[in-house]
């Protein structure tokens, strides 16, 4: 009989006599693991710097020593696992398990199954890490019960995931759901002056990520008075330094009313919410969930949904993502479920 959990339908159980999955979220900068039971209870984590090497021997080598402390906190071993899902950022191909367009590890244009064999030989799930992501968001989190949902994350960029009908969509060549090259800002008769490249920012996330909002308001003061009082407020949150102003200071002031900061969002959020109107123009989803640092200030979400069903008139719920940075670890479990499950059929 098959298990129900939020509305989603767990695939039968593994064969497996193990209920235990290990879900692994990488990064350019942090790396998660989880190990958690088949209904996604989390029993033990470790989050680390990622690893800094050209090799991806050394990479594979040092993910799974790491993975072997966290299996040693429930006195397991890798072949106790039921299964291994992965979440890591660049274009992947969940079937071959090859990656591109992943210039912050030594990974790109590898199969990195091949460099996993010698150290797992079981179940194994990989993916792009917005979508895994996803995936937890719809089986634990703010969009359990949805079958067709987008996620959005807003941080350093601005990444994107695709479910529908309950599938996750990754597209004809697995880049699905990046939302990073957006244009909602292009002026007519503007030329083309160089060609995109997949190693830099997409003209969205330069706009509206968060990187794209400290910049923006980095500018923003510098051509104002930085002597105005009102003004001094946001330099002095940042350390009365303008190099230094970020994002997250400008939220904070903006939630509480200061002037200068909520006109320094104007900007970023209208760019939002006009990819978010693009998105829901196009698929029609149930629900956007919305990750990263700024989905947690009510402001901006609040704003985001105003300004949004100002722009289409579709309806969509917008929500904060729920279950923070442990979504992809969580989605990766997910994805080994599923993966699992596929093979024994």
């Amino acid at each position: 009989m098959q298990q129900q959990q939020n509305g989603i339908i767990l695939p039968p159980a593994s064969t497996s006599s193990s209920d235990w999955y290990a879900g692994i979220d990488i990064g350019g900068t942090k790396t998660l693991i989880i190990l958690a039971r088949r209904d996604g209870q989390i029993a033990a984590r470790c989050k680390r710097p990622t690893v800094q090497t050209a090799e991806p021997s050394d990479f594979v080598t040092w993910l799974f020593a790491m993975l072997d402390e966290v299996l040693q906190q429930q006195g397991l071993t890798r072949q106790q696992l039921a299964g291994i899902g992965i979440g890591l950022p660049g274009a992947v191909n969940p079937e071959e398990g090859t990656i591109r367009h992943v210039p912050a590890l030594p990974l790109d244009g590898i199969n990195l199954k091949q460099w996993i064999a010698p150290h797992y030989d079981g179940v194994l799930y990989l993916d792009n890490d917005v979508n895994v992501a996803a995936l937890g968001e719809r089986w634990l989190g703010a969009g359990a019960e949805r079958r067709h949902l987008v996620m959005v994350t807003v941080g350093t960029g601005i990444g994107g995931a695709v479910i529908i009908n309950g599938q996750l969509y990754h597209g004809a060549d697995y880049t699905a759901g990046e939302i990073s090259y957006f244009v909602v800002d292009h002026q007519p008769g503007e030329p083309a002056t160089q060609q995109a490249s997949s190693t830099a920012f997409g003209r969205f996330e330069a706009l509206a990520s968060g990187t794209g909002i400290g910049e923006h308001a980095r500018r923003w003061l510098q051509e104002h008075d930085l002597s105005s009082p009102s003004i001094d407020t946001v330099l002095q949150a940042a350390g009365g330094n303008v190099e230094q102003v970020q994002a997250v200071h400008v939220l904070e002031l903006a939630a509480a009313g200061h002037a200068e900061a909520v006109a320094i969002m104007e900007q970023p959020l209208d760019y939002m919410a006009a990819g978010l109107a693009n998105i829901i123009a196009l698929l029609n989803p149930q629900c956007i969930v919305v990750g990263g640092g700024v989905s947690e200030s009510a402001y901006y979400m609040a704003e985001l949904q105003r300004r949004t069903r100002a722009l289409i008139p579709i309806d969509c719920m917008i929500v904060p993502a729920q279950l923070g940075n442990e979504a992809g670890a969580l989605g990766a479990v997910y994805g080994a479920i599923t993966a699992g499950a596929r093979e024994q059929i």
